[in-house]
């Protein structure tokens, strides 16, 4: 009986295969030899669909190696994906935001992410592209974002609250000559949670009064692509989707509470662009967007970080003789005190954010994306034929010999302050760094507004731990093992460790006395950031 019912599947899934297939052939898109060249597959039609749900995004950087080309098409079932690897063509990509938009890609996932009903949809779906006028949800809150995250005191108030609240997070740690045993990526993700949400919050933020919610939130994030996957996430996301009601239902107390008053402007541009459509019982919901920026690339990006300068002893010394520049010793009494000065390190500490994009160069593992809403030809080469998509592959373009250099797979600290001196010298703009040509923070209109602020609060973490401790891994024999990456996180530029690496920590020799903090002078978040 059983292998009847295995013979029935097999001859149907056979027949709905035959079905698709033939219906694709004479229905489907046609190629037009303007398009980018074709990849073939190994199965008609299924084969990039099968390859895209074996490997995720990723199967785009496994074809770009594969296929080291500009531009390519892949032809699936009802539809092309155009994959550009291309700085050039990425800029051109860029430019076109009009006929080559993104904001098809949000109608796609806000009903799924943000599951707060067919209102809620149709308020943020509402002149979506903006063909009405400079107006409409989307269109304010991604103009008071902007507003908030760009180097100003509104910038500078996040970026201290995040380092104060970040202070409370690493004061337990190596106190005297005590030695802290800690899970480091569970500690990373801990910290940057608090503090970075406190940042956004303020003083009646959800995540430091309800600390459940903290695992709330890594919960979902977990669950995140069945999630946006769409299948009965009840059943094929169930903990991730539990989850989200328990954390939405934390923020909701948070706006009942008048929580915005006394946040940042940030938290301020967002609730007053929810008023402004009538929309206030969804702003909890509408938060997960928030959140999803503020803390799924900060938390690995910081682990990695702290991994690759605590692996390399040399380079370990370099930051601390660097850093000692920008910090300050006052004493009273019996009591040292070493100041951090957050502004000193943008002047003073160019190899801090040299390791800090170089590591975001070799983590990243994102793929930005568009919809082609008309046709359009991109830098007088490339047919892109509309109602079909475009990935940008960022690991293809972060791992060309041509743009990074021959030891492009080797991880090089000194990678950007090279790049910053020859773009100084060099008076040809076309000998210059191609500002797409780092894309963890994408590009063009979708450019990460968040960039200055995680720039910021990671360099100066960092800077922290760095002059304050010294790290040893706990197993094989202390030698550092990097893990491997956890794939399959949609929502992550950079993707969190595949499995947790446990640490000592203990205050560094004769510093088991000194008092540590972070001081502000000046703007504290005016940190050169590479890309565009």
């Amino acid at each position: 009986m059983e292998t009847e019912n295995l013979g029935t599947v097999a001859i149907s899934v056979t027949v709905v295969a035959t079905l698709l297939i033939t219906t694709n052939y004479f229905f489907g898109p046609k190629y037009d030899p303007r398009e980018p060249p074709v990849i073939h597959q190994k199965i008609p039609y299924i084969g990039h669909v099968i390859g895209l749900l074996q490997y995720g995004l990723r199967y785009f950087e496994v074809l770009s190696t594969k296929h080291p080309l500009p531009a390519f098409t892949l032809q699936t079932l009802g539809k092309k994906v155009y994959v550009v690897n291309s700085p050039d063509l990425i800029a051109a990509v860029q430019k076109n935001a009009k006929s080559l938009s993104f904001n098809p890609f949000i109608s796609f996932v806000s009903p799924r992410i943000f599951d707060a009903g067919d209102e809620a949809n149709a308020i943020i779906h509402d002149n979506i592209d903006g063909e009405k006028g400079p107006w409409g949800l989307l269109h304010d809150t991604s103009r008071g974002m902007h507003i908030a995250l760009a180097p100003s005191d509104s910038l500078d108030w996040m970026t201290k609250t995040m380092l104060t609240k970040l202070e409370e997070h690493i004061k337990p740690l190596g106190v005297g000559n005590d030695e802290v045993e800690v899970d480091l990526y569970k500690w990373v993700r801990k910290g940057i949670t608090v503090a970075s949400t406190e940042a956004v919050y303020g003083p009646k933020n959800p995540f430091n009064h309800k600390p459940d919610l903290e695992d709330a939130f890594w919960d979902f994030e977990s669950d995140i692509t069945m999630i946006l996957l769409g299948i009965a996430p009840s059943i094929t996301a169930r903990k991730g989707n539990n989850a989200r009601k328990k954390f939405i239902a934390g923020l909701v107390d948070y706006f009942r509470d008048n929580g915005p008053e006394t946040g940042s402007d940030l938290i301020r541009a967002r609730w007053e662009a929810n008023k402004r459509y009538g929309c206030q019982q969804y702003a909890a919901s509408f938060e997960i967007g928030d959140l999803v920026g503020v803390l799924i690339n900060a938390t690995p990006s910081f682990f990695w970080m702290l991994l690759h300068i605590y692996s390399r002893p040399t380079l370990l010394e370099e930051l601390r003789a660097e850093i000692a520049h920008a910090t300050q010793s006052t004493t009273t009494g019996n009591t040292t005190t070493q100041s951090i000065i957050v502004s000193k390190l943008n002047e003073y500490c160019p190899l801090l954010l040299s390791t800090y994009q170089e590591t975001l160069r070799v983590q990243t593992h994102n793929s930005s994306s568009r919809w082609v809403t008309k046709d359009t030809v991109i830098a007088d080469q490339y047919l892109l034929k509309a109602g079909n998509v475009i990935q940008m592959p960022g690991y293809p373009v972060h791992m060309m010999p041509s743009i990074w250099g021959s030891d492009v797979e080797s991880f090089n600290p000194h990678r950007f302050l090279k790049i910053a001196k020859a773009d100084k010298k060099s008076k040809d703009k076309s000998q210059k760094q191609h500002p797409a040509s780092f894309r963890t923070f994408g590009g063009g209109s979708t450019l990460c507004p968040g960039r200055h602020f995680a720039t910021a609060e990671l360099c100066a973490a960092t800077a922290m731990m760095v002059m304050r401790f010294d790290i040893e891994p706990m197993h094989n024999g202390g030698t550092w093992v990097i893990p491997r990456y956890k794939y399959g996180k949609v929502a992550s530029a950079v993707p969190p460790p595949d499995r947790d690496v446990k640490v000592k920590i203990k205050t560094r020799e004769g510093l088991e006395d000194v008092r540590w903090q972070f001081a502000f002078e000046g703007s504290v978040s005016k940190f050169e950031v590479f890309g565009g």
